[in-house]
């Protein structure tokens, strides 16, 4: 009897030492086909588009299906609730091999619980709305651990150009890059976070993910264009133009965007004894100012709102003003002499120039009277300082004030331009 039960403990222990052996293990090499894509079964994706592999293979992993037997609909916007769905299956597969999820009405809501329990998600969102780049990428770098995102691209900080680093979604963003995930929406790798994500694209992200072999190697240029940098800036520069308590006009100057909902940077001299002010885009559209958010004596920096209820705005990027060298070639951006968005390019002369007591940058892109607050950008298009004066008798010595004191500014209550001298 004891040789029997001692045979039937080893069966036991054999079995459940077996079925632990066959367990899957967390990594990309659970990632396996379970459908099959038939040639030509989608009437909307051809073999000439670039996205008909990565449509395919989504489809062969599993992760989206057309929107009807014979439609995929390539260019229709992925919602929040089918990126909540896509990660929450790329994480259990990863982790266990499989995705069994039962079936729920709405179809994404066990999987938005699934992704609240394991961090994917912080809290419930809209789940019918267009998910944006920016979310996307959020959810699909927590969707897998770091170690399934070894580097293989060098990118450097700052190195996308719409992309800072040290923001919300810096530290997603760029990982993906660095691991051939994302490969950005032009020739410059711009990342575009705030735009909606395509079934296409999304297709494209979730495949790089489960398959090493589809990242991409990539190298970002260290400059754009000076007309593209001009192009992608022109809409969030605008003139800004100063009356007094009469409405009469006293001064003209610039100033740019720096978020989506209306704050605009200039430089807080060109708003001196002003009571009301208009800026005038470069298309000639006329908005009021609505006031000051915050403001900063000592750096001569003005954070100001413009009417939000237009919608969203075009906004700059603000890089790392630290890292600027000397000889490092800059494009200023303003609306000198009432001149709207002229650009004009030179080098940074001296990072560093302590000038009154305060330190800015010295540079040589022409800027004259009206070109106060305007930005003045980088290489990649991204803000590295406020043009806030010149020296009169001098050949193009002009100044900036370093953008890394604009992201000092906290946006408080909304002020008048007067207050801050009562």
């Amino acid at each position: 009897m004891k040789k029997i039960l001692s045979i039937m403990i080893a069966a036991a222990l054999t079995a459940a030492l077996t079925a632990h052996a066959f367990a899957a293990q967390p990594g990309l090499g659970n990632f396996t086909y379970t459908n099959t894509y038939i040639a030509g079964q989608f009437n909307d994706v051809r073999d000439t588009d670039w996205f008909s592999q990565y449509v395919e293979d989504a489809f062969n992993y599993g992760f989206l299906r057309g929107r009807s037997n014979d439609m995929f609909d390539p260019h229709g916007l992925l919602t929040f609730g089918e990126a909540v769905t896509l990660a929450a299956r790329l994480s259990s597969i990863y982790q266990t091999g499989k995705a069994d999820f039962p079936a729920s009405t709405p179809f994404y809501e066990v999987y938005a619980e699934y992704a609240l329990q394991h961090g994917i998600i912080e809290s419930h969102g809209d789940y019918g709305a267009p998910a944006t780049r920016a979310q996307f990428a959020a959810i699909m770098h927590k969707a897998l651990p770091t170690e399934a995102f070894p580097t293989i691209n060098q990118i450097p900080g700052f190195g996308i150009p719409d992309v800072p680093t040290g923001t919300g979604i810096s530290e997603a963003v760029y990982a993906l890059y660095r691991a051939g995930v994302l490969t950005g929406s032009d020739d410059f790798g711009t990342f575009f976070a705030t735009s909606n994500i395509s079934r296409a694209e999304a297709s494209a992200v979730v495949v790089r993910l489960a398959d090493p072999g589809a990242r991409v190697r990539m190298q970002l240029p260290s400059h754009i264009p000076a007309e593209a940098i001009f192009q992608r800036s022109a809409n969030a520069v605008f003139k800004l133009e100063m009356f007094d308590d009469r409405g009469e006009p006293i001064r003209t100057g610039s100033g740019f965007f720096i978020t989506e909902t209306g704050l605009a940077v200039t430089a807080l001299h060109v708003l001196n004894f002003a009571s009301s002010a208009t800026i005038t885009m470069y298309n000639g559209d006329v908005y009021p100012v609505r006031g000051m958010r915050a403001y900063n004596e000592e750096h001569n920096l003005a954070l100001i709102e413009i009417d939000s209820d237009n919608g969203s705005w075009s906004y700059l990027t603000l890089a790392d003003s630290d890292l600027i060298e000397v000889g490092n070639t800059v494009y200023a951006i303003g609306s000198p002499r009432n001149l709207l968005n002229s650009i004009s390019e030179g080098v940074i002369s001296h990072p560093s120039r302590e000038v009154d007591g305060d330190t800015l940058i010295q540079f040589t892109a022409p800027i004259s009277f009206g070109s106060g607050g305007g930005p003045v950008l980088n290489t990649l298009g991204q803000v590295i300082g406020v043009a806030s004066s010149s020296y009169v008798q001098g050949q193009n010595l002009n100044l900036a004030i370093p953008v890394n004191f604009v992201k000092e500014l906290e946006p408080g209550r909304l002020m008048t331009f007067m207050e801050r001298f009562e």
